[in-house]
């Protein structure tokens, strides 16, 4: 496991229950179609996740017919994605807004989806429910994610497929950006790095990790078939001074689709598989 502080989970459903992904950054009224347009075009743009790549990681068009869960479910911007292809689709999250979130965006996009409140420890699903259980950007939230883990390794089916994202160790954005931080920014003078990690999410932020190939692959250690994919530096992130910044997006091709995002990416995302049998695994 990374090292970071113990955290109460209450801490941590405090801090998201009032501040839901990107809502500050977006002036429309949380649960509005504005809203949710305004949402999936910072998630989309380049320096984010684009759609295709996002469809690449998760294989939505060839999931007619399967039963998806997604932990950590946000405002169901993945879930929407698996149900417009025709998937089967639950999702559970920490928090009331969240779920409060996925619910008006599928009743607002006609689609059927079940939400759930859980902290994701004890999922209420029998064991080999899923075909594909996600969790993108919420366990490195968790101070031991391992019971979590567990719990997916129960409800997904034998070859059933595993998607996570992890925030990377050996990224450009924590070994430099948030070093640089708090060397430049008054805000972050005298924080440690973990405290820096930490407000990535916002100020009030009570835990972020970071998770190396190793440590996520002893994470999912009962799986087989760990794939890793990196996502997410801009030109932004890497030029930092704004002139460089406006060349490099004016001449070079989307960041999101070049060699310092798939090296050096902010987002480690991590596909495994269920082995079709589980005897002698442990």
């Amino acid at each position: 496991m990374p090292e970071g502080s113990t955290v109460e989970i209450e801490r941590v459903k405090a801090f998201w229950e009032q501040n839901p992904v990107a809502a500050s950054a977006i002036p429309a009224e949380l649960g509005t179609a504005a809203y949710f347009r305004a949402f999936d075009a910072l998630r989309e743009a380049d320096n984010c996740e684009p759609y295709a790549l996002s469809e690449a990681i998760h294989g939505y068009s060839s999931a007619d017919g399967l039963r998806v869960l997604d932990i950590g479910c946000g405002n169901g911007y993945v879930l929407y994605q698996y149900a417009r292809h025709g998937a089967s689709v639950a999702g559970v999250d920490l928090t009331k807004t969240a779920v409060d979130l996925s619910r008006k965006r599928f009743e607002l996009g006609g689609l059927k989806g079940e939400f759930l409140q859980v902290d994701g420890k004890k999922l209420p699903f029998p064991d080999g429910h899923f075909d594909i259980v996600c969790s993108m950007g919420v366990l490195h939230h968790v101070s031991d994610p391992r019971p979590m883990v567990e719990e997916i390794f129960r409800v997904l089916r034998p070859g059933g497929r595993l998607i996570v994202m992890l925030y990377y160790r050996h990224s450009w954005k924590n070994l430099v950006l948030l070093r640089l931080r708090r060397l430049v920014d008054p805000h972050y003078r005298g924080k440690t790095q973990q405290e820096t990690l930490n407000m990535n999410d916002g100020d009030a932020c009570p835990l972020a990790l970071v998770y190396s190939r190793r440590e996520a692959a002893a994470l999912f250690s009962r799986f087989s078939q760990l794939e890793f994919m990196l996502t997410q530096l801009s030109w932004r992130q890497l030029f930092i001074l704004p002139p460089l910044i406006k060349l490099a997006e004016r001449v070079l091709p989307p960041s999101s689709t070049c060699w310092p995002s798939r090296v050096l990416g902010w987002n480690l995302n991590i596909k495994a598989v269920k082995p079709p049998t589980t005897q002698g695994v442990f």
